[in-house]
């Protein structure tokens, strides 16, 4: 199935329509919540393709968002290389051995086609039910691993910081091969149909920025150039203050930047500006403070606030810092995208 961005506008064009009609995209990162709404467990959900599409599903009918998103998980590119994964019933998958020790550790996977693998396949199914499922004027979602991020589950994150600094040749071999695993995932997931893909580079807030460009910027600009004209828009994803690298996620080509909360240290105008004109930032509700933890007004506050603050900034689109965890209520996530669509 080829994607039907092919028809669709850019997600920049989307933004900077909603911005000519006075009112913004409102794109929250959730999937998790669509368990509790279904009384599911995570584990089950990411594991069974019908299960997971029935959680979004429920998710979109209750919040009705500009673009959906298939669960986070960034074990799954690592277990479909066989490292060993830990699957809690409630929480997401963590991978919790890092096998490579040298470059040439490498060799025992590059015959692995994670294509075969059932998990991969099962997020696949899942991108291919959201297509044909969601409504038409949905955004399909689905996240990548990033470059150095899948590097650090291989070797080691803190290993990985290390070989940045003192042998960034070997990180450079983690990081190709990496590469080559993601574009296979990839492929398939834009001829799955998904229109947007969210690519998760959290262990890349521990570089500087010409090491980020090094180690990440470029091969991210590699996989978007070979999928340039399949009509996908690329997101970059990073935990964390990121400050340092808004400029250099700006120049990878990716259409948007999705930033942490402002506790974090993220200032969203701030970023806007390093960002440029040309590059959607979208962000930053605390996931965890405000969506989880808050009341419904206090969210109304911290989304109205945000508002106001990018009202001058066309291209912004209304998201929250990170994945919202399991256990949001759902009236918080009923009032972000209320105040969204009342904001003008």
């Amino acid at each position: 199935m080829v994607s039907s961005m092919l028809k669709r506008k850019s997600l920049n064009e989307r933004v900077f329509d909603a911005y000519a009609q006075k009112r913004r995209l409102a794109v929250p990162l959730v999937g998790f919540p669509g368990c509790d709404l279904l009384g599911m467990s995570i584990k089950v959900a990411q594991q069974n393709h019908g299960v997971h599409y029935d959680c979004i599903d429920a998710l979109v009918n209750q919040l009705r968002p500009d673009a959906a998103f298939m669960m986070m998980d960034l074990s799954v590119e690592a277990n479909a290389l066989g490292l060993q994964v830990r699957f809690p019933i409630h929480e997401s998958s963590t991978v919790e051995y890092h096998p490579v020790r040298k470059v040439e550790d490498l060799d025992k996977f590059r015959s692995i086609n994670i294509l075969h693998d059932s998990r991969i396949q099962s997020y696949i199914k899942t991108v291919e039910m959201m297509r044909m499922g969601l409504p038409d004027d949905v955004l399909v979602g689905a996240y990548i691993i990033g470059p150095v991020t899948l590097a650090g589950l291989l070797e080691g994150a803190e290993q990985a910081a290390m070989d940045s600094v003192i042998d960034p040749d070997k990180l450079e071999a983690l990081c190709r091969f990496s590469t080559h695993i993601i574009q296979e995932y990839t492929r398939a997931l834009i001829n799955a149909g998904a229109d947007l893909l969210c690519i998760l580079e959290p262990t890349a807030v521990i570089l500087g920025p010409s090491q980020f460009e090094r180690f990440s910027a470029a091969y991210v600009r590699h996989i978007i150039e070979n999928y340039k004209y399949a009509g996908v828009d690329t997101i970059y994803h990073i935990c964390g203050n990121t400050m340092h690298l808004i400029e250099a996620m700006s120049r990878s080509g990716v259409a948007a930047i999705s930033l942490d909360s402002p506790q974090t240290g993220v200032d969203m105008v701030k970023a806007a500006q390093l960002a440029g004109p040309d590059v959607v930032v979208m962000g930053n509700v605390n996931p965890t403070a405000v969506m989880k933890e808050g009341t419904p007004e206090q969210v109304r506050t911290a989304c109205r606030s945000l508002l106001e603050q990018m009202r001058e900034i066309p291209n912004f689109i209304l998201s929250t810092g990170c994945d919202l965890p399991p256990g949001v209520p759902l009236e918080n996530m009923l009032a972000f995208m209320q105040t969204a669509r009342e904001f003008n």
